[in-house]
Parts: structure tokens; sequence; C-alpha cells
């Protein structure tokens, strides 16, 4: 796990940001990208005077940006325990998934009926890039994994409802995405061109059949959580 510093400082000898964005949000930030890469895997304790030490900040920005975290779901705190990066059972994973599908399905509809030529066109790119990846079946690729991430945050944004995207990165996606990423690649493989397909089926413009190549899409290898959760518990224990 990187070090980081924040240069927090200005020239008057306080809190110096960027713009709009606070030191909490700052620090919220790297913490969020260091749990979603899994550099901090589930289970890992965050203890505050540690994690200040390290970010080169006050307590008070580490409890405030702790607190998000906890919000989004990505992060759990226990009475005299303190807060730790938040554990995933099998029952999470799939209400998760049952969430997912809702958000996509009518994310894939939006996009059928309101995004551009341009759009698609740069949405076959994304999925040309992660169905290579894909083909690749390393499932401990975080390139592969982001890829596959930013892919259907996509489809949602080009539907042209901002709410959609942005309850897909809320609670729990990420690390859903995760484990379909390592059940598309060591568990269950997926087709020949499987995103390409789902963006050719969206691009028709029937919303219907849009909706239907997601739901299939996203219920794709279900049965296979325990498995991947399995695979990821491994995972962290041979990297400790």
């Amino acid at each position: 796990m990187a070090n980081i510093h924040f240069n927090t400082t200005d020239a008057g000898g306080g809190v110096s940001t960027t713009g709009k964005e606070t030191l909490s949000m700052r620090v919220y930030s790297a913490l969020h990208d260091e749990i979603i890469a899994g550099d901090m895997p589930p289970g890992t304790r965050l203890v505050r005077r540690a994690l200040s030490k390290r970010l080169g900040v006050s307590p008070i920005p580490v409890a405030e940006a702790l607190l998000r975290l906890e919000i989004d779901g990505l992060v759990e705190s226990r009475p005299l325990y303190g807060s730790r990066v938040r554990q995933l059972t099998v029952e999470e994973a799939r209400e998760d998934a049952v969430l997912r599908e809702a958000i996509e399905c009518q994310s894939a509809r939006a996009c059928a009926e309101n995004a551009s030529k341009s759009q698609f066109a740069e949405l076959a790119s994304e999925a040309r890039q992660v169905d290579r990846l894909m083909s690749q079946g390393d499932p401990r690729s975080k390139i592969g994994m982001k890829a596959h991430l930013d892919f259907h945050l996509s489809i949602a944004r080009c539907g042209g409802f901002k709410r959609l995207s942005q309850e897909l990165e809320r609670v729990w996606f990420r690390r859903a995405m995760r484990l379909n990423w390592v059940k598309a690649t060591y568990c269950r493989p997926v087709p020949e061109r499987w995103h390409e397909q789902l963006v050719e089926a969206i691009r028709s413009g029937d919303a219907d059949a849009a909706e239907r190549a997601m739901r299939d899409h996203v219920r794709y290898g279900r049965e296979e959580d325990a498995v991947a959760l399995e695979y990821v518990s491994r995972e962290r224990a041979s990297d400790e």
C-alpha cells in the first residue's frame, strides 16, 4: 500500500484546498480508491491515528472521511473496535446483484432511447477493451476491473440521467463489480464479444430489447457468487 501525504498548508500556514475540494474530501477520495483497488481488502482495520500519520493530516478529516465511507457502505464501525473495511457476504452480494439489475436495466432503456451516435461509438470502444481484457482471464487484473466498472457506468451516463450512474457508484456496486469480474475470468468465462453484443442490443433503439439484453447480462453467472467470494478471500490470505 503506497504512502500518501497531502500538502495541506498554504503560504499563510492554513489548510490549502483545490477549489471546493475540502481536506476531508481529499482524504475520503484517497481511502475510497485504496478500498476499491483492493489495497485495503475487507476486514482491514482503519485506525484513525495511523491513517492520520500516513496521510499527513489531523484526525478530524480522517474521521469525516470514514463517516462518508460508512454511508457509502464501504466501511463499518463497531463499539470498542473502531472502523474497518466492510466485509462482504454471499447474501449481501446477492442483494446487491438485485439492486444492480434494477438500476442497470433502467439505464439500458434510457441509453437506447437517448444516447447519441458518438456516445454509442465510445461505448463500443469501451466494450471491445473490456472483452479483450476478459479474454486474458486474469481475475486479479485491476485494470480490467476498472474498465469493466467504467463501461457499465458509461451506459448509465449515456442515458441522460445522472442519478442512475451515481446510484451505481454507491453502496457496494464497485465491490460487486469486482466479484463479477472474478466470476467472468475465473469461475465462468463469458461468451465471446460479451460486452460488444450488449452495446449492439442497446444501440438498436428498442428499449425493451435493451432491457432484456441487460437483464441477461447481469444475471449471467450469478450462482457463482460464493465461489467468487471464496477466491477473493484466498487472494487476500495469500497477500498477507
